[in-house]
C-alpha cells in the first residue's frame, strides 16, 4: 500500500451539520512552528473538507467540532472511518503514513501558534458539484 500523500491522494473529511474542523500541522522539518487553525462551514447538510499536506510538516491532527456527525475517506477509496471529536482523541496522519490513526495532541496543539485562515492552511472546503 502506498502512502497517503502521494500522486494527488489527500484525506476527505465529510461532515453534517454547522461546526468547525480543527487541524494542527507539526513537526516541522526545518525546525518551524507547530500550526493550528480551524475552517468553519455553517451548512447544516454535508460539507467536504480536504485535507492536503504541507513540504513543511510530517505530521497532522484533525477533529471534528460539530453537531452532526464526521467521517473521513482516503483519497478516492470508498471506506470511511469516524473522525476525532477533540485534542485527545484527534485523527492523526504522519507524510509518509499508510493509514490514519488516533492521538492525543493535546499538549501539542496547547503549545501551536494560532493560524487564522488565510489560504496558508491545507485545508479546504470542497464546493459541491453542479
Amino acid at each position: 500500500m502506498s502512502t497517503i500523500f502521494v500522486n494527488g491522494n489527500g484525506i476527505m473529511v465529510i461532515t453534517r451539520g454547522i461546526g468547525k474542523l480543527h487541524l494542527l500541522s507539526y513537526a516541522s522539518n526545518n525546525g518551524g512552528v507547530d500550526w493550528v487553525t480551524s475552517i468553519s462551514t455553517s451548512n447544516q447538510d454535508v460539507t467536504r473538507f480536504m485535507l492536503s499536506f504541507s513540504l513543511h510538516y510530517f505530521k497532522y491532527a484533525f477533529f471534528w467540532e460539530g453537531e452532526g456527525e464526521a467521517v473521513y475517506r482516503i483519497g478516492d477509496g470508498l471506506l470511511t472511518q469516524p473522525v476525532g471529536r477533540n485534542w485527545a482523541q484527534a485523527s492523526a496522519v504522519g507524510q509518509n503514513d499508510t493509514s490514519v490513526g488516533t492521538l492525543d495532541a493535546s499538549s501539542v496543539a496547547a503549545n501551536a501558534s494560532v493560524l487564522t485562515p488565510s489560504g496558508l492552511a491545507t485545508c479546504y472546503i470542497i464546493p459541491d458539484k453542479i
